[in-house]
Order: structure tokens, then C-alpha cells, then sequence
């Protein structure tokens, strides 16, 4: 998820894939779920850029823009890398960046230690003292002596290994701790990592939100094995693309969360590396639409729905390449997206260059919860602007957008 500049090329081939088991996996909403349209406002703002404001090499601008706020009402805002560094302020338009790093990945070449290269990129707390957070954690076979066989860019989607860890802060936010394999283990494939084959593995790529009682996230994932196709025969897809919402009761127990089987929320994430797994595609979660193009997830609390932001940089599956907006009252079944903004009419307003956009999601700065998962009519859109010719080279931008909704 995170090297896109290396990875572009090879996402742009399997994003056709990635888009046609998201569209057909599930129905749409009912005709009566409201639906969202945006449209952005005034001019955008670079709140981050690198490597300008970068307190070292490591410190930049990898992943969708979070905040929460402290029990001091300090906000913590991240757009986390692998070492995780924060900006702190009052307010979103005050903050200051900090050169102490809040978490730094163990680099850890075990695969089965679920603790390599680590962004942490969802978090949730209720007192503002005791922070849960999810991370989107990649074991780089490429990177690790005798765990890869591929040559060239093939290496970052044949030699990667993706999955999801817990991690906890007790301080407010300021320092997060990591967990020793099992007990970190929160959601992955149920299948070991095989040298030059992969799996790439699941990814929760959204901020959690609660809603009806539970606690949600949005996990995505690429089909494998890689040419796979259908659901039997020998070349079967033991992993079909896509997303999937998977929720929990309570945020800091990993152990906890389930995801969607197709019928109910009774799937179970099981460690590969604790036991042999007798049934994998058990344990194996079903992509609902749209949601393998997903970046983040709201609650707009007027029409008691979820807002789910997509971006589709690579193909028409859902339009013209850009931004969309979709809602859900269950985040199973969410209405047609909503185009925001093109990439041909974002990138009018940079220089001449090659430049990639990524990491989308709403924050807005008049949220009444810690978490800011809560949407009123006109928060923040955040997103990154990637340089193809020098990969320390980002923007973070923010720009305010009007929310409007259509019943």
C-alpha cells in the first residue's frame, strides 16, 4: 500500500481485477439510503510537505491523514509512515510537528512475528488517555535476504506480505506499544508467507468509526494467487479482491473483531504460524462493493448514515478516475459513488510534472467525538500529492468541501 511510487505500474494492472470482484460481490443500498455529493471550496492548502518539514528521511507523508484529540484536548494528527511521527496543536489549522517519533518499526525479518514495517493509521480512544490502534503492517520479503526470488519491480507484489496489528498507547497518544506475536495478530490471510508468491495479504486502510452499537473498519485486500480466476478448478482465487467492513464490541481487544462471510459477522482471522489451518476459505472474508477502492469512513450523524470515501485512481469502474463519496446504513450495502473530483482537475492546479494523488479522507475540525469521525456539512478533504521523479517529494494538501445531502 505504501511504496506507491514503485508500485504504481503493477497496482494499475490488478486494479481491473480488484474493481470487478468489488462491484459484483454484493447488491447495492436500497433506493432509500440517502446519498452524499461534494463539492470542494475555496483554495487547498499544503498543511505538510516533505522532505521540507521533515524531521528525518523517514518522516513523511505514507498514509490517509487521522486525528484525535488527548484528554488535554491536544490534537494528535497523523499521516503516518513507518516510524510514526505526529503533529500537535489546539486545532488542525495550529498544528506543530513533532521530531519525537511516536512509534518506530522493529524491522523484524520473522514473518511470523506479524512485525516488520509498521503505519499505524487507525486509532480509537474513549478517554483520550488510552488510544487503540490498528496498523496496516507489511513484511518485506523483497527487502530480507533469501526471502525473495523476484527480480525488479515484481519483487514489492510477489514478496510482500501484508496484515493487520494492534497497538496501544497509555499516554495520551504520545508513545504506542507493540505486542509480541500471537497477541498482536488482529486480521490476515490464513496462509504463511511463500518466497516469491506471496500472498500480499489484508490491509485496514480506514480510520474506525462506531456505529449501531458496534465498532467498525474496513479491511482491502489483492486477489490471490496472482492470475487466478473464479472460486474453483485449479487456478482457483483462494483470496478474491476487494473490501470488507469487519467490526468488534471492543476496540482494544484485537482478539475480537470478525469480519463479513457473506451472510453475517461471524468470520474469524486466524495466525497462520499458530496452527495448521484444516479450512482456510473459512476464514477468508467476502469484498461487498465499492469498498476496494476505499481510503476512510464517517458517520454523518442528520440522516444516521456512513460516509465512505473511494478513490479510483487507475480506471472507469467507477467513473471518470478520481474521488467518490458512497453511504451505507449497515456498510454492507452502500449507493452508487458520487463524484467529487476528477484527477485531470486536481492535477490542473500543480506545475508540469508526474505526479500521483493518494490518501484521501474527511476530518472535520468542528467534530464533537475524539475520534473526528463524526461529519457536519463542510469538514476537510486531505490528500497527498506524490512526485513520480523524486519519491521524498510530497504535499499533504487540505481543503475545505461542502457536504450535501440527497434523500
Amino acid at each position: 500500500m505504501k511504496h506507491l511510487h514503485i508500485v504504481l505500474c503493477i497496482l494499475a494492472m490488478m486494479a481491473v481485477s480488484v474493481a470487478q470482484s468489488a462491484l459484483e460481490a454484493n447488491s447495492p443500498a436500497t433506493p432509500t439510503t440517502p446519498t452524499i455529493t461534494g463539492a470542494l471550496e475555496g483554495s487547498r492548502v499544503a498543511v505538510f510537505q516533505t522532505p521540507h518539514d521533515s524531521c528525518f528521511a523517514s518522516d513523511i507523508s505514507d498514509a490517509m491523514a487521522r486525528a484525535f484529540r488527548d484528554s488535554t484536548g491536544t490534537i494528535h494528527f497523523v499521516s503516518a509512515s513507518s516510524d510514526l511521527f505526529q503533529s500537535l496543536g489546539p486545532t488542525l489549522e495550529s498544528l506543530q510537528h513533532s521530531c519525537q517519533p511516536a512509534y518506530l518499526s522493529a524491522n523484524d525479518t520473522n514473518p511470523a512475528d506479524f512485525n516488520d514495517q509498521v503505519w499505524l493509521d487507525s486509532f480509537y480512544t474513549f478517554d483520550g488517555n488510552k488510544i487503540a490502534a490498528l496498523s496496516h503492517t507489511e513484511y518485506h520479503g523483497w527487502a530480507i535476504q533469501g526471502e525473495c526470488n523476484v527480480q525488479g519491480n515484481n519483487q514489492y507484489t510477489y514478496c510482500e506480505y501484508d496484515s493487520d496489528t494492534y497497538h496501544q498507547s497509555n499516554d495520551g497518544g504520545y508513545h504506542f506499544e507493540s505486542f509480541q506475536a500471537p497477541s498482536n495478530f488482529l486480521a490476515g490471510v490464513p496462509y504463511k508467507y511463500e518466497v516469491g508468491r506471496g500472498p500480499l495479504g489484508y490491509s485496514v486502510d480506514t480510520n474506525i468509526v462506531g456505529y449501531g452499537g458496534w465498532f467498525y473498519a474496513i479491511a482491502t485486500d489483492w486477489t490471490w494467487p496472482l492470475n487466478c480466476s473464479g472460486t474453483t478448478g485449479p487456478h482457483r482465487c483462494r483470496v478474491p479482491a476487494g473490501g470488507a467492513p469487519i467490526r468488534t464490541r471492543d476496540v482494544f481487544d484485537p482478539s475480537s473483531w470478525r469480519g463479513w462471510n457473506g451472510k453475517d459477522f461471524s468470520l474469524t482471522f486466524v495466525d497462520p504460524y499458530l496452527r495448521p489451518v484444516n479450512r482456510p476459505e473459512e476464514h477468508v472474508y467476502t469484498p461487498v462493493p465499492y469498498m476496494g477502492f476505499v481510503n476512510a469512513i464517517n458517520v454523518y450523524p442528520s440522516a444516521n448514515i456512513v460516509v465512505a470515501t473511494l478513490w479510483d485512481y487507475w480506471d472507469g469502474a467507477l467513473g471518470p478516475p478520481g474521488l467518490y463519496l458512497t453511504t451505507s446504513t449497515d456498510l454492507l450495502h452502500w449507493t452508487k459513488p458520487t463524484l467529487v473530483v476528477t484527477v485531470k482537475e486536481l492535477s490542473a492546479h500543480d506545475p508540469k510534472g508526474s505526479w500521483l494523488y493518494a490518501y484521501f479522507s474527511l476530518i472535520d475540525p468542528d467534530a464533537p467525538d475524539l475520534n473526528f469521525s463524526i461529519l457536519g456539512d463542510h469538514p476537510y478533504l486531505y490528500y497527498v500529492r506524490l512526485d513520480n521523479n523524486n519519491a521524498s517529494h510530497r504535499v499533504l494538501f487540505r481543503q475545505r468541501i461542502k457536504l450535501t445531502l440527497n434523500r
